[in-house]
């Protein structure tokens, strides 16, 4: 009998984590396709357990309260800038904030419109240590074991599958400590 995701406190989790687990760090490496949702429009989105589609969330276009405009429907591409779909049928598509887009996506015109480009930065994750259910921006969110979340912003730390990790970011290789030779004088 297959065991059901515990509910978690992301905070709480988290720290249980760092107890055991060391943080990796990594940066977004594609572009997305974007647009302005419209209040109240639904979007599921899609992850994968044991091979088998699982609704990772289902969420509402909603007001952006910093902004009063609406989110955006973001769906991952692959370098071609051609909408990845999974092995289901089913795109990756999420929707994120105004403010929240704005700050983490620059528009990409080189690609075509409607394509944006993650402004760069490097991000703190922690691996996921079993099937969990936590609560991400108002939403419930299923993530297995094997997904990240990212602890960057302890303000705003959030859950990612480990497909869409692995098709979304890439690990940053650790600096290597620099060893001074001691020479005698």
């Amino acid at each position: 009998m297959e065991s059901q995701p515990r509910r978690v406190d992301v905070t709480k989790y988290v720290k249980e984590l760092l107890g055991y687990v060391k943080p990796i760090k990594a940066e977004k490496k594609n572009c997305i396709f974007a647009r302005q949702g419209k209040v109240g429009e639904k979007v599921i989105t899609w992850s994968e357990k044991a091979g088998e589609p699982i609704q990772e969330k289902v969420d509402f276009v909603t007001l952006d309260e910093k902004t009063g405009k609406s989110g955006y429907v973001v769906t991952k591409i692959d370098e071609e800038g051609r909408v990845v779909i999974d092995a289901h049928g089913h795109d990756n598509t999420w929707i994120i904030n105004d403010s929240v887009f704005h700050a983490k996506y620059v528009p990409n015109p080189e690609m075509g419109e409607g394509i944006y480009k993650p402004t760069g930065s490097v991000q703190i994750f922690v691996e996921i240590q079993e099937d969990i259910i936590l609560e991400q921006w108002g939403k419930e969110m299923i993530i297995g074991r094997g997904g990240y979340i990212n602890i960057t912003n302890p303000d705003d730390m959030y859950g990612i599958s480990k497909r869409d990790f692995e098709s979304t970011y890439r690990i940053v290789p650790e600096e290597p400590t620099k060893v001074r030779k001691i020479t005698k004088e």
